[in-house]
């Protein structure tokens, strides 16, 4: 049996009078502190694909450290257990809308909360997501506050985008995809693109040579530029 084991309600109190300078284990997180030693300037939250554990996302967290020292990276478990992994939420089933909604909340919760513990605004937060996580990505990115600087969907499949009612959409959307992808077909890359399109955003697909579901080392590369280049790095 799945089991809860994140709510929107702790999410959304992580930040209430949280020191400046405490540590991303000392709030309950999972990821990598600034390799500067000093408080974050800028936050990259992950979220692990279908089945997975946010360890997943720590190899990309670790190559993009060496490019942004002043940034804090956030790769936490999914609140539902899936065999030895975890999920964001039902693909299917009674609870599959109920669950998606939670998903929706939880994660645009966890992305606001950390932006006000370490006072870095939406625009030096970019949200990343793997598969079903990149889904997630685009629901932390659009569906709190401010939309945050940018998003990056590893193969993901995008159920939902927010947009803001008398406020044009301000992030910049990066899609990673291999040609050859066995779990996630181009119907469902471009049925993502367009549910992104109508909440009012660009997203920019690039398409790589592989026959994996997780990105080639090619579109891993082009996501970690990406990012970088948005937040400021080299």
């Amino acid at each position: 049996m799945k089991r809860l084991l994140l709510t929107a309600a702790t999410v959304i109190t992580l930040g209430a009078g949280a020191a400046s300078g405490q540590t991303l284990a000392s709030l309950n997180q999972q990821g990598l502190d600034p390799a500067s030693g000093k408080a974050p300037a800028q936050l990259v939250v992950f979220f692990h694909g279908y089945g997975q554990k946010g360890e997943a996302m720590k190899p990309l967290a670790a190559a993009l450290a060496a490019r942004l020292p002043n940034a804090a990276f956030v790769f936490n478990n999914a609140p539902l257990t899936q065999g030895n992994g975890f999920s964001w939420y039902d693909f299917a089933g009674e609870k599959a809308a109920a669950t998606r909604q939670s998903a929706q909340e939880t994660s645009a919760a966890l992305v606001a909360s950390l932006s006000k513990t370490y006072n870095v605004s939406a625009q030096n937060i970019v949200t990343v997501g793997f598969s079903q996580g990149g889904g997630v990505a685009v629901m932390a990115g659009t569906c709190g506050g401010p939309d945050v600087k940018a998003i990056v969907s590893l193969a993901g499949v995008v159920p939902v985008a927010c947009n803001k009612e008398g406020a044009a959409p301000a992030s910049n959307v990066f899609i990673a995809w291999n040609e050859g992808d066995p779990t996630v077909k181009r119907e469902r890359i471009d049925a993502g693109i367009a549910t992104m399109k109508t909440a009012g955003y660009e997203p920019a697909l690039e398409v790589f040579q592989g026959t994996t579901h997780w990105p080639a080392e090619a579109g891993l590369k082009a996501a970690e530029n990406f990012i970088v280049a948005q937040l400021g790095g080299k």
